[in-house]
């Protein structure tokens, strides 16, 4: 059965790509499919028989934010998305196999970077030193020299980090043994931002917080957002009203129609959010079909379809 979904003149319309899983990484040949055919299909992970089906096209979409851990399988796609506004947040962490078991060579994550920044421009790139926890091995003085390394190879590439604390959710708590976090993290980490800001810095790259409950203005990092208004400026060259989010406490990022779904990312971090219930990944990832509208699965006969179309953008001029 097919509902439309009613849209309110000028509401905005932002494809993320993902932050429930690792679209680029794993999916990239959907991704690019769904982009040609301009129609998604997002199964509501609350409610498994609802599925918000989005038409779409590049005057339709304000802008299109690619979230990955390892953009390499993009490169040779992105022509797919010449007419959108693109802009990519690539995340970079120093940790181990034993907490990243599932990521690829990170040199060649840094390459990609540089090579997706000569093509869309240092503006449209953000780097993601996140999540950040301290423990033994992986100490203040580890994740300066991490964070210094990374800022040398992408030094003209990007002039906007992201940084933020581990949070204690689910799947965290059950690898607590592996992360080996320590209880005064918190407090470190204020401390650690302070320097981290100074490199980054020294790199013409400045710091931002995304969800976090500290004040370190005096060290120049802002409290900001993972997307919001000021960065979809420099990706689209326009001003737009768009209404946040509010995910989760001290959250301002916009609000986005999500491509993704959850538990269905093979990196396997230790601290992700998304693999909240990892004996399902193989399963979900084993259904997966390039040719289906749904990233996992297929629509089924007893499916409530929502349909979702966005209107004209609605352009504030002042």
């Amino acid at each position: 059965m097919i509902y439309w979904k009613p849209e309110k003149e000028g509401k905005p319309m932002l494809l993320c790509c993902s932050q429930r899983t690792d679209l680029c990484a794993f999916y990239s040949e959907w991704l690019v499919r769904r982009f040609q055919d301009g129609l998604v299909d997002i199964r509501n992970p609350f409610a498994p028989n609802q599925v918000l089906r989005v038409e779409f096209s590049p005057s339709q979409v304000d802008a299109v934010i690619f979230m990955t851990k390892n953009p390499t399988p993009m490169l040779d796609k992105m022509a797919v998305f010449r007419d959108y506004a693109v802009g990519f947040q690539v995340t970079v962490t120093p940790y181990g196999p034993e907490i990243e078991p599932g990521l690829t060579d990170k040199r060649q994550v840094l390459d990609s970077f540089r090579q997706l920044a000569d093509w869309l421009g240092p503006s449209h790139m953000i780097l993601r030193y996140d999540p950040i926890f301290l423990s033994q091995r992986y100490d203040e003085a580890f994740h300066l020299r991490a964070f210094e390394r990374c800022c040398q190879q992408l030094a003209g590439s990007c002039t906007q980090i992201i940084i933020s604390h581990l949070d204690l959710y689910k799947n965290t708590r059950k690898h607590q043994r592996e992360l080996n976090w320590q209880p005064d993290s918190l407090e470190r980490f204020a401390a650690l931002a302070y320097r981290l800001a100074e490199i980054g810095a020294r790199y013409g790259m400045r710091l931002q917080l995304c969800a976090e409950n500290l004040d370190l203005r005096a060290a120049g990092i802002e409290n900001r957002s993972c997307i919001d208004s000021e960065w979809l400026r420099a990706l689209t060259g326009k001003t737009l009203e768009y209404p946040l989010t509010q995910a989760r406490p001290h959250c301002q990022c916009l609000q986005v129609t999500d491509l993704g779904e959850y538990n269905s990312c093979a990196h396997h971090c230790r601290y992700c959010y998304a693999n909240f219930d990892e004996a399902q990944i193989a399963r979900r990832r084993a259904l997966h079909d390039p040719q289906s509208t749904l990233l996992i699965g297929h629509v089924q006969p007893d499916d409530q379809i929502v349909m979702k179309k966005k209107s004209e953008r609605q352009l504030r001029l002042f």
